[in-house]
């Protein structure tokens, strides 16, 4: 078997069975002997992979929208939207602890289909861009729409700072997939990801209300009014993506 082993593209080796020479010539050996065991390794393989590529999508998507927002009010002269100890939080606690639940996230139906995808093609570059449009425009025109108004800079930054959070959490629900409907597989299928988004609202929460954290964070009260307009951006910016999909998919 040496031979074999040495000139296959993967010599695998019996763990068990297998002679000593066997062993130092293979590639790869099967501590149980049994076959079946290289395709759950490749299936595992295949959703770290593709979990890892959700989370890095997710992330410069993030990251983009993050440079446009602050690249407009820059051009049109007016104040930034967020406060730099809000850009902390958002760095810290935001990007990074979405992309890491996206860990957890469980393997999708055509994970064994396409052996030959790449890391960055076609589709996850357009994903991204999408995405970081989408988080951009609701940002920017809640932002704007409040400075236009009248409203003063903090509740303007504030408005700008909900709408950013509150997308931010529904974009990487929708993110979860590029084919299937967050629904169909099942809102609470990622618990990782729920309990993250859960402690998300809760803060944003805590941050725009209890008056020691606003201080904090530089932020102020929301009317009832401006939490439907926030609610309403936030949807409209995330879930589109959702709707791209049954589109698709018809």
């Amino acid at each position: 078997d040496a031979p074999a082993l040495k000139e296959g593209d993967i010599g695998v080796g019996m763990g068990k069975t297998g002679t000593d020479v066997a062993k130092e010539t293979a590639d790869m050996m099967l501590q149980d002997d049994n076959f079946t065991t290289i395709t759950r390794a490749i299936r595992e393989g295949r959703r770290l992979f593709d979990n890892l590529t959700k989370g890095v999508r997710y992330y410069l998507a993030c990251k983009t929208a993050l440079i446009a927002i602050f690249t407009l009010p820059i051009f049109l002269a007016l104040p930034l939207p967020f406060a730099p100890i809000q850009i902390i939080l958002l760095e810290l606690f935001m990007d990074i602890a979405a992309s890491v639940s996206f860990v957890a996230e469980p393997e999708e139906a055509d994970i064994m289909t396409d052996p030959k995808i790449k890391f960055m093609n076609r589709s996850m570059t357009l994903s991204i861009f999408s995405g970081a449009i989408g988080l951009f425009l609701v940002v920017s025109i809640g932002y704007l729409y409040a400075l236009n108004i009248g409203l003063e800079t903090v509740k303007a930054q504030t408005i700008a700072f909900a709408t950013w959070m509150l997308t931010h959490v529904l974009l990487a629900l929708n993110m979860r997939s590029e084919k299937e409907s967050v629904f169909k597989m099942g809102l609470f299928s990622n618990k990782a990801m729920i309990i993250w988004a859960g402690v998300s609202v809760a803060a944003l929460a805590i941050g725009v209300n209890l008056p020691i954290v606003q201080q904090a964070l530089k932020t102020t009260a929301l009317s009832i009014n401006e939490w439907g307009a926030v609610a309403a951006l936030s949807i409209a910016g995330s879930f589109w993506k959702e709707w791209k999909k049954m589109i698709v998919k018809n």
